[in-house]
């Protein structure tokens, strides 16, 4: 037998998001909800009740299936933040991910080659010396360090600027934006005043390069030579894609480093395993990914038609939200979760999302990750918290649930 939203067992409706009891694990609750029914029912923000999935199983089954829907304008879909509704009411501003196929796969069609896992290794040379040019100024200087404004923000920044051939001035402006962008702090017209400022400054690089007879061999350019001269995309189009691949470029993976260098600073285990194995690294990312899920309030999508998942059914016009992180501590899938193991074959984890909609950056972002755990294996043996671990600074309020400050020692 199935439940539906009728269903009187869906008589107690917890509020979402939950809150962390540990900074590092997941909301408790996540973990009782996943031994229970495919999906349950949860009270968002606004008032509005949506059905939550937990188990990896079923994650992967909704992020799998056209019936469900990443359209924000569509009946039912969950409005994550009180920003939430900036895309929905503008729908002209979404990106690609909030587009089902054929208009998602035509756009992220033109990006591929970009972010092939060639491509991301082709970058693994020029990453690390600038990681070694930026650590060895950090490691001259006074002690302690903070490796979220001395690392992990400077180098997926500098590494969007080399994708984008943008100047030094803009990348800044690009970092600040794209900064409030993710944060649920600010106000939704700060964040949309932040959006359409960037979105002015990436037309106008647009239309610079259009300008040129040949613009060069960035992705900007290519995409302009290939994509717009060609009539093929829209500046109008471009401009959305661009502000995707800045955002989710920057802000997660910035994220997800600082809390990977957290786990490398206060795990003497990891930290052994890697600098005695440096060949473990690729593994240890892989399960430095599952374990800290930094998408910490998942993803949402819309039934588009009556689904049956598991023992529930979704009716259509109903809200879904997927919990990576809870897929990510699922037991059945992953033996003893909560455990930070580099040895793990985490590879079927969800830290990427799962799909049509998997995150097209994820190789980039995994040498990314490397490159900067080696480096800093390399330059600051011995590596350690300079502050109590009660004093970090956990960013709560950001959409990738990071650091705002790592202060180490060496």
């Amino acid at each position: 037998m199935t439940q539906d939203a009728a269903s009187p067992k869906a008589t107690a409706v917890p509020s979402y998001p939950m809150e962390r009891v540990s900074p590092i694990d997941p909301p408790p609750p996540l973990a009782l909800l996943r031994s229970g029914p495919a999906a349950s029912r949860i009270t968002m923000w606004d008032g509005s009740q949506v059905w939550l999935v937990t188990a990896h199983a079923h994650v992967r089954a909704v992020l799998g299936d056209r019936r469900f829907t990443a359209v924000t304008s569509a009946p039912g879909f969950p409005m994550m933040t009180t920003t939430s509704p900036l895309v929905r009411d503008k729908p002209h501003t979404a990106s690609f991910i909030r587009m089902d196929d054929p208009d998602h796969a035509r756009l992220r069609s033109m990006l591929t080659r970009d972010f092939l896992h060639g491509r991301a290794e082709a970058m693994r040379p020029v990453l690390r010396e600038h990681l070694d040019e930026m650590l060895g100024e950090l490691t001259r200087g006074e002690r302690p360090v903070d490796l979220v404004r001395g690392l992990t923000i400077p180098v997926p920044s500098r590494v969007i600027a080399l994708l984008f051939g943008v100047s030094d001035e803009q990348r800044e402006l690009i970092e600040n934006r794209a900064g409030i962008l993710i944060d649920r702090g600010y106000p939704p017209a700060q964040v949309a005043a932040a959006r359409d400022e960037l979105d002015g400054l990436l037309r106008d690089v647009v239309e610079e390069r259009m300008r040129m007879p040949e613009p060069g061999d960035d992705l900007l350019s290519r995409l302009v030579v290939d994509q717009v001269r060609t009539g093929k995309l829209t500046v109008e189009e471009m401009v959305p894609m661009c502000r995707l691949l800045l955002v989710a470029g920057h802000g997660t993976t910035t994220s997800q480093a600082s809390l990977s260098l957290l786990s490398l600073v206060t795990d003497q285990g990891l930290a052994d395993a890697l600098d005695k194995d440096p060949e473990l690294l690729p593994k240890a990312v892989e399960e430095l990914l599952r374990y800290h899920s930094i998408v910490q309030n998942g993803l949402a999508r819309a039934a588009l038609e009556d689904v049956e998942l598991g023992d529930v059914t979704i009716r259509a016009g109903e809200g879904v939200v997927v919990s990576l992180s809870a897929g990510n501590r699922d037991a059945s899938v992953f033996p003893d979760p909560d455990t930070l193991d580099p040895g793990r074959d985490a590879r079927r984890h969800l830290a990427f999302g799962h799909g049509i909609h998997q995150c097209l950056g994820q190789w980039l972002a995994k040498v990314e990750l490397e490159e900067m755990l080696a480096a800093v294996l390399r330059w600051m043996p011995g590596a350690r918290l300079a502050v109590p671990f009660a004093e970090l600074d956990f960013r709560h309020e950001v959409s990738s649930y990071g650091l705002g400050a790592l202060p180490v020692t060496w």
